[in-house]
C-alpha cells in the first residue's frame, strides 16, 4: 500500500493555503476572464492540472484511504487539497 508522506502541521496549512489560492486563480481565469485571453487559457490549464493530479492521488492512495477509514469528507478534501490533506491523516496500523 502506497502511503502519502507524513507532513508537519505547518506544511499542511501552508500547502492547503497555496492549493486553495491555486483553485481560486484557476476559477477566476476560467469564469471571469474573456474567452481566448491568456488568463482564461491559464485558468483552464490550472484547473485541468489540479483536477487531473488530485484525481490521480485519489487513485494512488485509494488503499491507504480505505485502510484509514476515510469519510466522504476526507475523500473530498483529498480531491481539493491532495497530499496536503492525506499527508495529515493517521496512517492505518500495520
Amino acid at each position: 500500500m502506497l502511503k502519502p508522506p507524513a507532513l508537519p502541521p505547518q506544511a499542511l496549512l501552508a500547502g492547503k493555503i497555496a492549493v486553495g489560492i491555486s483553485w481560486l486563480v484557476g476559477f477566476a481565469g476560467f469564469l471571469l476572464a474573456d474567452a481566448g485571453s491568456t488568463f482564461h487559457t491559464l485558468g483552464i490549464a490550472l484547473l485541468a492540472f489540479l483536477i487531473g493530479s488530485h484525481a490521480l492521488e485519489l487513485v494512488i492512495y485509494a488503499a491507504f484511504l480505505k485502510a484509514a477509514k476515510a469519510s466522504s469528507a476526507d475523500y473530498a478534501q483529498v480531491f481539493l487539497f491532495g497530499i496536503f490533506h492525506s499527508g495529515g491523516m493517521t496512517p492505518p496500523k500495520a
